[in-house]
């Protein structure tokens, strides 16, 4: 089963109102559901942007997204 990434968006808003907006990134079927969703990853987009490019140029299998996701957590840790 083939499966592409695409950029997710996630809004939330604070107890003080202030909006804050996280990226994540789906892996979604042939069909285009949604199989695996990995949300507030990033705050920025392009590096989420940046993330599912890579996936799909390097047509990651599906079973390697919880790794990779991962790792972009971990390399965003230390970043900051």
């Amino acid at each position: 089963m083939s499966h592409t990434y695409r950029l997710n968006e996630t809004t939330v808003k604070d107890k003080d109102g202030i909006v804050y907006t996280f990226y994540g990134i789906d892996a979604v079927n042939e069909k285009g559901k949604i199989v695996k969703s990995f949300t507030k990853i990033f705050y920025e987009r392009s590096r989420a942007q940046d993330l599912v490019t890579l996936c799909n140029e390097c047509e990651l299998s599906i079973i390697h997204l919880a790794n990779v996701v991962d790792d972009a957590l971990y390399e965003q840790s230390i970043a900051y």
